[in-house]
């Protein structure tokens, strides 16, 4: 940032792929925007290892990113799409009565969802908003400081630089800035877990499915990756997880296949192992006057259905779609509260429902009453309607999605 000031209809703080698609989306809509990120995403080169941090993305995800160009400049090696999902509990085994899964096939679809390296999305999401004219990208710096007043939003940096907007979108994360500058209560639940993220070269092919076990300390999954390895992601105590991360390769190797019930044979960690911790929580309004909040800085949710940037996504779709239907209208002003509080109407009912689904599906099938857990899998996998809709509101193809998202929706 230079010392200057900049005034802009929309300032969306945060360059993750919720803060980007917003700014993708709005970009031909007459609103001038300014998106504001520390540092702007850097591009892997061809050979580069694939980044540990990858996003599992329903169809309803995808096709959106299609919409906007970006999923066909994708390569092959940075995503994988998966047409299969196989739950099962610590005291059964995959394929038997206590486990159930889930098939593309059998409701007509092509995939269930698709793993894809999130930072490859970022780097392609900030080449096609290089090129808008209607959009600044502001880097070099974090806003310090904010002040409110009835006609706009004033963010200041150490530099001295300036930002009016007449909406501030916050799109920063859990920790999110905007959300404290603004004093909206947070309510939070540490579990206590963090969650193990490591690529991992499987002795049997993956199969193109998602496998997932619930164990007594948390769900562990195996993502499948294009080049043949699975993406892991482990859900344990925190210091469970840090034991092993420090373990030596081989005794990781031979835990981590035992953890998976050698459903995929001998695992081998393939790269370095990472934590992050877990937590659900969620604001206790979305928007007010001339701010709306989006993604994980309007919620949290357990990692155990990979369902944090779907519900980001459509929360982009929702409020993109507010704003530019507001936009056509004379004397339009995207800050308005009302505006405002329609995205809202439209995505908190259900981001709720999701984290509190997530939740329960945490609680449950990883507690100790194996018996009544694994009685409703058994439950859901022979009753087909109630498992179809499950499946479906996963992959972002259910009846009760969000109207702002069906246009995107093939």
């Amino acid at each position: 940032m230079s010392s200057a000031l900049i005034e802009v209809d929309v300032a969306i703080v945060g360059g993750g792929l919720t803060g980007l698609v917003l700014a993708a989306l709005v970009k031909d809509s007459g609103l001038s925007v300014a998106l504001i990120e520390a540092r702007p995403p850097e591009a892997p080169s061809r050979n580069a290892e694939l980044d540990l941090r990858i996003s599992a993305l329903a169809p309803a995800s995808q096709a959106l990113l299609q919409r906007l160009g970006v999923w066909q400049q994708v390569p092959a090696d940075r995503v994988c799409a998966y047409d299969r999902m196989c739950v099962w509990q610590a005291e059964g085994s995959a394929g038997t009565e206590r486990s159930i899964s889930f098939a593309a096939a059998e409701m007509g679809e092509a995939e269930l969802g698709y793993i894809v390296e999130n930072r490859t999305l970022r780097q392609l999401l900030w080449q096609q908003l290089e090129e808008a004219t209607a959009v600044q990208l502001l880097t070099g710096g974090q806003p310090e400081a904010l002040t409110e007043t009835p006609g706009r939003c004033e963010l200041v940096f150490a530099d001295g630089a300036a930002v009016h907007t007449r909406l501030l979108v916050g799109a920063d994360g859990g920790r999110s800035w905007v959300r404290q500058q603004l004093d909206v209560a947070w309510q939070e639940r540490a579990y206590g877990q963090s969650g193990l993220v490591a690529h991992i070269m499987p002795e049997r092919p993956h199969e193109f499915t998602a496998w997932q076990r619930f164990l007594p300390d948390g769900p562990v999954a195996l993502l499948p990756l294009s080049d043949g390895r699975c993406s892991l992601v482990w859900s344990c105590p925190e210091t469970e997880a840090n034991r092993l991360r420090e373990i030596a390769p081989e005794e990781f190797a031979a835990e981590l296949t035992a953890a998976t019930d050698g459903v995929l044979g001998s695992l081998r960690c393939d790269s370095p192992r990472a934590a992050f911790p877990l937590a659900m929580g969620y604001a206790s309004t979305y928007t007010g006057r001339r701010f709306a909040l989006l993604g994980d800085a309007a919620h949290r949710v357990h990692p155990l259905a990979g369902q944090g940037a779907n519900l980001g996504l459509l929360d982009a779709a929702a409020l993109a779609q507010c704003l530019k239907e507001h936009q056509k209208l004379p004397f339009a002003d995207p800050g308005d509260p009302l505006v405002l509080r329609r995205y809202e109407r439209q995505r908190k009912g259900d981001n709720l429902i999701t984290m509190r689904m997530m939740d329960a599906l945490q609680r449950v099938f990883s507690s100790p009453a194996g018996a009544l857990a694994g009685s409703g899998m058994q439950m859901v996998d022979r009753f087909r309607p109630l498992k179809n809709r499950l499946a479906r509101y996963a992959m972002g193809r259910g009846r009760d999605l969000p109207a702002a998202a069906q246009p995107f929706v093939d």
